[in-house]
């Protein structure tokens, strides 16, 4: 019993060890091309987690920009959305990116996702806030934002997604930081990001259109996270979103096909 106790032990040691080790690098070990039905599933590497992605989607977007903030070691295996690998559906029943898994452990659903993984390596860059009733504050911010602005942005609902930013620039005022999350950006920060980053290529405001002026917090805001190291790993141009949006659930979908620096 003692014997198994402290095999246990120190497998859990080199467990945390492996991952300070790992953590800290800004891009994933490896990236594959966007899979689709009759391709194999790549062997799991012992030890390395693994992103099922799709490099347009915004909602994948959340567990890339936790992955690269906090530094976490991973692989990406992008997910062709539309003609969807058979083994796909056993990673995730609802067939829908992100997914994370390592060893026997899966977890899917985008929120869910990225918090698992702040809270998977709490030591590293934590995007989460401790105190209990921020944490609260949080819940409630993100609730609204995923029941009003993104429904809005992807039905072109001007008035309901203008009624957003007005809500979030009131909070960004209440909280007196440059970030929701304070000084640096945080999980909520992520959580929005991908929304905004798509903005400018829709025609919700007008092509080429950001934050009106008049939301001034959020429109620093907006230019801060640009610049964030993160998000520069990972956005893409305008022209690049607008040709995914103008295929995407066609048999002429588009995942490989659109060329971008990341």
């Amino acid at each position: 019993m003692l014997a198994r106790y402290k095999r246990i032990v120190t497998c859990v040691r080199l467990q945390i060890t492996q991952r300070k080790q790992t953590a800290g690098r800004m891009a994933p070990t490896s990236i594959t091309k966007h899979l689709r039905t009759g391709d194999d599933l790549p062997a799991l590497k012992p030890g390395v987690l693994r992103l099922y992605s799709m490099k347009f989607c915004p909602f994948a977007d959340r567990a890339r920009l936790v992955l690269l903030a906090k530094g976490i070691d991973h692989e990406v295996v992008n997910v062709n959305t539309w003609n969807k690998p058979k083994w796909f559906a056993e990673k995730n029943p609802l067939q829908l990116v992100p997914v994370v898994e390592e060893g026997d452990k899966i977890v899917y659903e985008s929120l869910i996702v990225a918090k698992y993984l702040d809270e998977l390596y709490p030591d590293k860059n934590p995007l989460i806030p401790k105190d209990l009733y921020q944490r609260a504050r949080d819940d409630i911010v993100i609730a609204y934002f995923e029941g009003k602005v993104v429904p809005a942005l992807f039905r072109k609902e001007e008035e309901v997604f203008t009624k957003g930013l007005a809500y979030l620039e009131e909070e960004l005022k209440k909280r007196g930081t440059d970030y929701f999350y304070g000084s640096k950006p945080g999980f909520v920060d992520y959580v929005f990001w991908p929304i905004f980053a798509r903005l400018s290529a829709s025609d919700l405001l007008g092509r080429g259109n950001q934050v009106p002026a008049s939301y001034k917090l959020l429109v620093a805001w907006v230019a801060r996270m640009r610049d964030d190291k993160a998000v520069k790993s990972i956005i893409h141009p305008d022209s690049a979103y607008q040709e995914f949006s103008k295929h995407y659930r066609t048999d002429n979908t588009l995942f490989d096909e659109i060329k971008t620096p990341n």
